[in-house]
């Protein structure tokens, strides 16, 4: 199949174009570049929408994802993406999951109420297929038939199980460490794979000086800014269904636990929680809570750090308060020296009263097997730091009793079993008997 015989793909109308994080230039959907170019690298995009518009449509017909009543998938939001196909097709129909009550976690954590946002169970497993969904749909509509990305390995997969979908050709740059189970991934669904001898920010770098030599569409999300409106739709589900109540004004936790390595999937969810109050359709807006691994946590320890008040910082004044580490963690997914996100995800969560904090490996293997045991999900150690960082939060005291908690649980287990089977003693073998 070639991307000439995959639907049609239409620019959403109420999609009024992307503005620098850090400048504020505002650019039209006409723009077919990454990032600003007066800030360069640094000066990410931030898709906007008319939301004055939406808003009536809100109030007409309910909530704002009723609009779109026979799309199935994320696409039920596709008035909040900035790309919206004509038809459903396999290449980019993902999500759709409802939440996970995990009431025996509740206990152990002493809360009233705690829900798993678990997209482990999308294609290629992890919540990273909504983005590549987006990408997909994107490249076809510019006609472009080839797509890139770096990663340490879930957005590698995603972009290698929906292309192969959508008939469309992947090239991806891993760092060398990244897990074998996440390789076997993208070669299996015939990727071209590169591997890096290096950190996942030096592969970064060479990813975006190949997509920008061969015009090859960047799945990059923290540097493609529409793939992050794709990450988002993650939230509008749990919000649609939280509660048994779509739709119902209020219908919404009082915190979300994120695991934060780029800073995409964090700003997607205060974003989309920010569009929805924006929208009416909650009528407070939840803290969201982003969770670095200890080993890898240059956005916790620059809030931990911070002196001023984190709201009303400028992006060169974030920018300027992050400093870059050497990432060292086995939660691979989350492990970034420097978040290429970070004034986004600095501001949208700054911007629900939440905040950032970091966990140590051990946590996140704790709680590895707290979500199996307790709740029956498989986590990757990304995808289990959501949980370790609701432990940690608890502890702190920015979860009280009476919370409603939602955690974010990104990557199935079944992406790294070495990290795994670090937290459990594998039995010796019986002899047979007779």
């Amino acid at each position: 199949m070639t991307a000439a015989r995959l639907p049609a793909v239409h620019t959403n109308p109420h999609w009024r174009g992307c503005r620098c994080v850090v400048c504020g230039r505002m650019y039209g959907t006409d723009y077919e570049g990454f990032v600003c170019e007066d800030c360069g690298i640094d000066g990410i995009l931030d898709a906007e929408y008319d939301l004055q518009a939406l808003a009536a449509l809100t109030r007409t017909e309910a909530a704002a994802w009723s609009a779109h009543p026979g799309a199935s998938g994320l696409w039920r939001f596709a008035d909040l993406l900035p790309v919206q196909p004509e038809a459903d097709h396999h290449g980019w129909n993902v999500a759709g999951l409802p939440p996970v009550a995990a009431p025996r976690l509740a206990d152990h954590l002493g809360l009233r109420t705690l829900v798993l946002k678990d997209d482990t169970r999308l294609p290629s497993g992890s919540l990273k297929d909504r983005a590549a969904a987006v990408a997909v749909a994107r490249a076809v509509q510019l006609g472009l038939d080839h797509i890139a990305c770096a990663s340490t390995g879930n957005a590698a997969a995603s972009l290698a199980v929906l292309a192969a979908r959508a008939g469309l050709r992947s090239s991806i740059f891993v760092p060398a460490a990244a897990p074998r189970a996440k390789l076997a991934q993208l070669l299996i669904h015939g990727a071209n794979l590169v591997r890096v001898d290096g950190t996942y920010d030096q592969t970064f770098e060479i990813s975006l000086g190949q997509i920008t030599a061969n015009r090859w569409y960047s799945r990059n999300c923290a540097h493609n800014p529409l793939l992050v409106e794709g990450k988002k739709t993650a939230i509008l589900e749990l919000v649609r269904d939280w509660g048994g109540a779509p739709g119902t004004a209020g219908a919404a936790p009082d915190v979300v636990m994120v695991p934060v390595g780029d800073g995409c999937i964090i700003s997607s969810v205060a974003k989309g929680l920010q569009e929805l109050h924006t929208l009416g359709v909650i009528d407070r807006l939840p803290r969201v809570i982003g969770v670095q691994a200890a080993g890898a946590a240059p956005l916790a320890t620059a809030w931990g750090a911070c002196t001023a008040e984190p709201a009303a910082m400028s992006g060169r004044e974030i920018l300027a308060a992050i400093e870059p580490v050497q990432p060292n963690t086995l939660a691979d997914s989350i492990s970034v020296g420097i978040p290429r996100n970070r004034v986004k995800a600095w501001k949208y969560v700054a911007r629900t009263g939440g905040a950032f904090l970091s966990v140590p490996d051990e946590a996140i293997l704790e709680a590895i097997g707290l979500l199996a045991r307790l709740a029956g999900v498989f986590a990757e150690p990304s995808g289990a730091a959501g949980l370790a960082g609701a432990l940690s939060a608890r502890a702190q005291g920015l979860i009280g009793d009476h919370d409603q908690v939602a955690v974010m649980v990104t990557g199935n287990g079944l992406k790294d079993i070495d990290a795994a089977l670090k937290t459990v003693t594998v039995p010796e073998p019986i002899p047979p008997t007779a």
